[in-house]
C-alpha cells in the first residue's frame, strides 16, 4: 500500500512534468540514479567498517570518526540511508548495522524526547528536527523490513520527538515575537518533520502546528529575489546595505528542501511557489563545476566548497521541481560527480584539498550527505532530461543581487562574485565584507580565489574541524594592516560603498573602503581609508590600489593544491594546472610569500582548499599596487 507522502509526490511530480505516467515506467535519469547508488553504496560500507562491535553499549554500534576520533551525535541519520539500501540490495548487513546504529542512539537520546547533538561535547538537542526527518523516512519507506518490536520502538521514539519539537517553538517556531533568535533553518525543518510525524502517528495537532510554523516562514523571503532569511541575528530591521542574515548552503541544502516536502504533502500551494523562486534565485550561485558558492553566506564558516559541512543536501528538494525545471537535475548531476571527486578510500573529504594537505576526513560529511542522497532516490523519477545548463554557465556580464549586495561576474571563461553583503552572524568575522573579491573561478583552472573566514575560530566547535598545521590565514583577497599582532582588513568594513560600471565586454568595481579590525575598531592612529579598483573582462581580471603606504600590504591568497606545480618570479608567480597556468602579475609594488608550511601553502580548513599566501607591497615611489590576472 502506498503512503499519501509518496502519492503526493507521484502527482505532483506527473502533474509539472504535464502528463500522469506508470509509476513503472522507466525514467530518463537511470544514470543520475545509478552514479548516486553508486556514490551512497560507496560511503555506507565504508560507514560500516567504522562501526564499533563492543560488548559496552556506550560504543557498541557507534561510529568512530577518523578525523575527530569520537562519536558524532547525529550518526543516527544514518539510518535512512542503511534502510534503503537495505531494502535495494537485499543484504542484511545494511538493516543490521541500522538496528545497531539506532540501538547506540540510546546513548544520545533524552527523557523529553529530544537527541543530542554530541557526547559530553555540547547538549545542544535542537537537531532532534533532523534526527526524526531521517528516522521517520527510514519507517515510511522501508519499516516493513523490521521486526514489530523495533518497529514501535522507533515509532515511539519518532512520536517522543515530536512531542519535544511541539514544546519547544524557542527553537522551532516562526510565528510567534520575541521568538526569533534562532537560525531559520529549524523552524523550516520542522514544518516537514511534524507534519510527517503527524500523519505517520495520526497526530492532527503535529499538522496544525506545522501549518502555522508554515505561515510565519512565508515572511521570511526577501522581497527582490526571494532569498530565505534567518540565518542570524536582527531579522526585524536591514543593514545599511538593506541586508537581512542569509545562508545559502543552509537554505539550499535544509531549509528549502524540507519546505518543500512540507508544502507539497499539506498542498500549501502559497509557499511551495516561494520555495520554488527562491530555489531558482539560489541556483546562481551553483559554479559550472557543480559547487556552491557560499563565499558570501553568514554561516560560510562550515563552507565545504561542494555544500555544508553538517547540513544535508540539496538534491531531493531540487528534485521534487525538477520536471518543470531541467536544470535543477543538471545541478544535482554535477554537484554528485564534485562530490565524487571529493571521496577517497570510501569518505566524503570537507574540502578539495584536505586529502592531498594530509588532512583526515570528518565521517559528518558521508553520513549527512548520504542522507541527502538517499532522500533523494526515495523520490518517484521524472521523465526529463536534464537541461545541459546552469544559470552560471552563460556568459552574461554582471548580475546584481540587490538582496545580498552582491555581484555575481560571468566574462568569457571567468566567474567571480564581488561582496558588499553586511549582515553578520552572532559572531563576527564570519564572512568577508566590505567590497570583497570573495570568488574568483575559471573554466579550466577550476578556483583561484575562495573566500574564508576573516578568522579561523570554531564557532561550532563539534562541528567543525580544528587545525593543526602551524600556519593559518584568511583566504579571502583584502587590502591589510597589521600592528600589535591585530589585523585591520577591509573585511570586516560595514562603511563600505561600492560603484559599479558595466559597458560592453568589461566591468569595473570602484569600493571605497575603511581598515579595520573584527570588532569594527579604526587602528589606535585613527581612520585608515582606502579606495580599490576591480576590472573584469575576457582576459581576466586587474586589482589596482592608490595611495597605499607601509606598511599596508594587499594579501592575495591563490588556490594551488600541494600537487600543483609553482613557479616564482621577481613580478610574477605562475600556477601549473592541468589544463594551463594561472599568472599573476605584479605591475606595481613588490610580491613575496608570506610565512607559509614547508610546501609554501597554507590550509584553511573552510572551504578546505590550501593556498600560495601573496602578499604585495605598495611601490615606493607611486604608493601603488596594481595586480593582473590571467589564465595562459
Amino acid at each position: 500500500m502506498r503512503s499519501m507522502f509518496f502519492m503526493v509526490m507521484l502527482f505532483y511530480t506527473s502533474l509539472l512534468s504535464g502528463q500522469v505516467r506508470n509509476m513503472n515506467e522507466n525514467p530518463f535519469d537511470d544514470s543520475l540514479r545509478n552514479e548516486a547508488n553508486n556514490l551512497l553504496t560507496e560511503w555506507m560500507d565504508t560507514f560500516l567498517t567504522y562501526q564499533c562491535n563492543n560488548p559496552n553499549p556506550a560504543l557498541n554500534g557507534g561510529v568512530l570518526c577518523p578525523a575527530c576520533a569520537r562519536m558524532h551525535g547525529r550518526i543516527g541519520d544514518a539510518v535512512l540511508p542503511l534502510m534503503y539500501l537495505a531494502e535495494k540490495t537485499g543484504n542484511n548487513k545494511y538493516l543490521h548495522g541500522a538496528k545497531r546504529l539506532m540501538a547506540w542512539m540510546e546513548n544520545v537520546h533524552r527523557p523529553d524526547g529530544s537527541w543530542m547533538n554530541d557526547v559530553h561535547v555540547s547538549d545542544w538537542n535542537g537537531t532532534t528536527v533532523f534526527a526524526s526527518i531521517a528516522l521517520y523516512e527510514a519507517l515510511h519507506y522501508h519499516g516493513h523490513l523490521l521486526d514489530d518490536s523495533t518497529r514501535n520502538h522507533w515509532k515511539q521514539q519518532l512520536l517522543q520527538a515530536g512531542e519535544f519539537i511541539m514544546d519547544n517553538p524557542f527553537i522551532y517556531s516562526r510565528k510567534r515575537e520575541g521568538m526569533r533568535n534562532m537560525n531559520v533553518n529549524y523552524s523550516a525543518s520542522a514544518t516537514y518533520a511534524l507534519y510527517a510525524i503527524g500523519e505517520l502517528c495520526n497526530r492532527p495537532d503535529f499538522k496544525k502546528e506545522a501549518g502555522e510554523i508554515a505561515t510565519g516562514l512565508k515572511s521570511y523571503f526577501t522581497e527582490n529575489e526571494y532569498f530565505l532569511y534567518g540565518e542570524g541575528p536582527n531579522i526585524n530591521s536591514a543593514t545599511r546595505n538593506g541586508c537581512f542574515p542569509i545562508d545559502l548552503l543552509y537554505n539550499v541544502e535544509e531549509s528549502l528542501p524540507n519546505i518543500t516536502y512540507y508544502a507539497m504533502m499539506a498542498d500549501d500551494k502559497e509557499l511551495l511557489s516561494l520555495a520554488e523562486r527562491s530555489m531558482n534565485t539560489h541556483l546562481e550561485f551553483m559554479l559550472p563545476d557543480g559547487a556552491w558558492d557560499n563565499s558570501w553566506g553568514t554561516r560560510s564558516f562550515k563552507w565545504t566548497y561542494w555544500g555544508g559541512r553538517t547540513s544535508d543536501g540539496f538534491m531531493g528538494g531540487y528534485y521534487t521541481l525538477a520536471a518543470r525545471h531541467p536544470e535543477y537535475l543538471e545541478a544535482i548531476q554535477r554537484n554528485i560527480r564534485l562530490l565524487e571527486k571529493a571521496t577517497h578510500d570510501g569518505l566524503l573529504y570537507g574540502g578539495m584539498h584536505y586529502r592531498a594537505s594530509g588532512i583526515p576526513p570528518c565521517i559528518h560529511h558521508t553520513f549527512g550527505h548520504a542522507k541527502a542522497l538517499a532522500s533523494f532516490l526515495e523520490l518517484p523519477p521524472v521523465k526529463i532530461a536534464a537541461s545541459g545548463k546552469l544559470p552560471r554557465d552563460v556568459t552574461y556580464g554582471t548580475k546584481y543581487f540587490k538582496d545580498i549586495h552582491t555581484w555575481l561576474l560571468s566574462y568569457g571563461s571567468w566567474r567571480s562574485t564581488l561582496t558588499g553583503y553586511d549582515a553578520e552572524y552572532k559572531v563576527k568575522g564570519t564572512h568577508p565584507m566590505g567590497g570583497a573579491l570573495s570568488m574568483l573561478w575559471h573554466t579550466q583552472a577550476g578556483p583561484v580565489f575562495a573566500a574564508t573566514m576573516n578568522q579561523y575560530k570554531l564557532i561550532e566547535a563539534p562541528n567543525m574541524q580544528s587545525n593543526t598545521r602551524k600556519y593559518l590565514t584568511g583566504g579571502t583577497p583584502r587590502i591589510e594592516l597589521m600592528q600589535d599582532g591585530v589585523a585591520y582588513s577591509n573585511l570586516d568594513d560595514l562603511n563600505t560603498d561600492i560603484d559599479c560600471h558595466a559597458e560592453k565586454g568589461s566591468c569595473t568595481f570602484t569600493v571605497h573602503t575603511h581598515l579595520v579590525d573584527i570588532n569594527q575598531q579604526a587602528p589606535p592612529q585613527g581612520e585608515v581609508a582606502m579606495t580599490m579598483n576591480y576590472t573584469y573582462s575576457e582576459q581576466g581580471i586587474s586589482i589596482h590600489v592608490e595611495h597605499c603606504d607601509e606598511p599596508v600590504r594587499f594579501i592575495l591568497p591563490v588556490i594551488a593544491s600541494p600537487e600543483e606545480k609553482v613557479e616564482f618570479f621577481s613580478h610574477e608567480v605562475r600556477i601549473r594546472k592541468n589544463k594551463g597556468v594561472v599568472c599573476i602579475t605584479c605591475e606595481a609594488g613588490d610580491m613575496e610569500i608570506a610565512p607559509a608550511d614547508d610546501d609554501k601553502r597554507i590550509f584553511n580548513p573552510v572551504p578546505g582548499f590550501s593556498f600560495i599566501p601573496l602578499q604585495v607591497l605598495p611601490d615606493n615611489v607611486d604608493k601603488k599596487i596594481h595586480i593582473n590576472i590571467c589564465f595562459r
